[in-house]
């Protein structure tokens, strides 16, 4: 799972445009249609540079994008493109992103969850991790499975603002800290 600073600009932005998605029935659609265009974003370097230079005027910007995905997306998700463009706030595209995912999976009772292990799991340990996971936390989760042999055995989990580490390197660097004292 990537890291993305996320101000409180972009949250109440994502927040404002989850509540137009929710209003229009149009959750999913907005959600897929925001990944596709932040994919354009990250594929196309000299479209950032452009999107970035403060020198280029609003209104070739909003040109550009509308040149871009004009009929490709949902009107409202364009207005709300141009909208960032007018309030110079298109930098912080990709923030706004990740803080409507969030808002979105919190509404739905998602949690993403980072699952690190020494070795990769088999199908049948990977399913009894998500079911206990799942129980844990009352919630559907979204397992994201990484492999880091430095952790030796066992599992630590990653999510919200929680790192649970029941790994046998975590036990180790814990009794060396209590050996020290």
């Amino acid at each position: 799972m990537t890291e993305c600073r996320v101000s409180t600009v972009s949250k109440n932005y994502a927040k404002a445009l989850l509540d137009v998605a929710d209003e229009f029935n149009s959750l999913d659609l907005i959600k897929t249609q925001l990944a596709d265009i932040e994919y354009v974003l990250q594929s196309s370097k000299d479209l950032q540079i452009v999107m970035e230079n403060s020198s280029i005027s609003s209104a070739k910007k909003i040109e550009i994008l509308t040149s871009i995905f004009g009929n490709k997306i949902d009107e409202k998700l364009m207005n709300f493109l141009k909208l960032l463009v007018e309030k110079n706030r298109f930098g912080e595209f990709d923030s706004i992103v990740t803080s409507f995912n969030e808002f979105l999976d919190k509404k739905s009772n998602k949690k993403n969850v980072e699952v690190i292990s020494p070795i990769e799991l088999n199908f049948e340990t990977k399913s009894n991790i998500l079911f206990k996971l799942e129980h844990k936390l009352n919630c559907e989760v979204v397992p994201h499975w990484t492999v880091d042999e430095s952790i030796i055995a066992g599992l630590a989990f990653k999510f919200d603002d929680y790192v649970i580490d029941t790994s046998v390197r975590n036990k180790i660097e814990n009794l060396c800290k209590n050996i020290s004292r």
